[in-house]
């Protein structure tokens, strides 16, 4: 009997592929909550009426997203 845990039905292992799906949830949420942090609660407290704030959040949540996903998928097995 096999192991559900461990395989998936074309013979791969499903860890790294549940690995990758968290990473993209990673890459889509930390622009999102940063760019939505900075749009709704450190640019109107700054006073700013354009929301560079908001913006640099979102750029630095791609850039810490990409960056999660380029340490998991170096972490998975060849």
């Amino acid at each position: 009997m096999s192991d559900p845990k461990k395989r998936n039905g074309d013979g791969g292992n499903t860890q790294p592929m549940l690995r990758l799906a968290s990473a993209g949830f990673e890459l889509a949420s930390f622009p999102l909550l940063l760019g939505a942090m900075g749009y709704y609660w450190l640019d109107p407290w700054m006073g700013n009426e354009t929301p560079y704030i908001a913006i640099a959040g979102v750029l630095v949540g791609f850039c810490l997203g990409f960056y999660r996903l380029i340490l998991m998928v170096n972490q998975l097995p060849s």
